[in-house]
């Protein structure tokens, strides 16, 4: 075989080799900045990096709708600065952001009245902006078995958006664990920490 024609199948093996997950040596994915966690609990998703020279975390928590498989329930975690909370995205078909929008967990309705306010980076979006009333929503949803957020349709209908919760507390105790390798707590204040 002539010395070309080894070196290209040479080439095209190695190329083959990188294209196949968990086929490249550790050693070699290890020289990237940060560590990826990507797993799943029942109906949540958990996507963490860890930067290992500034010991920073970014987590993204989320999970579909139940009855609108195009809506997300999504937290985004930084050990940087707050993130904004818990976030309903939903299709402008379904929710009318601009009015009225409840929560409700565990077959009532969470307090305040309306806590999720529209996102002004997200279309079709409505976020738990304040720290404290996220910190207590997550308390209120975690045990309970789906959250759902309740307005009206463009066209002035009652609307309800679900979310399962199966899978929520352990895929935040996941994310807590891995924002302990770090040592860091979670950036939860609104003035950009």
């Amino acid at each position: 075989m002539p010395a070309r024609r080894r070196q290209r199948l040479i080439l095209a093996l190695v190329a083959l080799l990188v294209s196949i997950p968990g086929a490249v040596p550790a050693a070699v994915a290890d020289d990237r900045p940060f560590r990826e966690f990507d797993e799943s609990f029942k109906n949540w998703k958990l996507y963490c990096q860890l930067w290992t020279g500034t010991r920073q975390v970014e987590c993204e928590l989320s999970t579909r709708g139940i009855n609108d498989r195009t809506a997300r329930l999504v937290w985004l975690r930084s050990t940087d600065r707050w993130r904004e909370g818990l976030r309903f995205r939903v299709s402008a078909d379904s929710l009318d952001l601009d009015r009225l929008v409840r929560v409700w967990a565990d077959r009532a309705v969470f307090k305040p009245d309306s806590p999720c306010k529209a996102f002004r980076f997200e279309t079709n979006t409505c976020a738990v902006s304040d720290p404290d009333i996220n910190r207590r929503m997550v308390e209120k949803i975690a045990p309970a078995p789906e959250v759902s957020i309740v307005g009206q349709s463009p066209a002035g209908e009652k609307t309800e958006v679900r979310f399962p919760l199966s899978g929520f507390r352990e895929a935040v105790e996941r994310s807590e664990a891995i924002r302990a390798l770090a040592g860091r707590p979670w950036a939860t204040s609104a003035g950009g920490n």
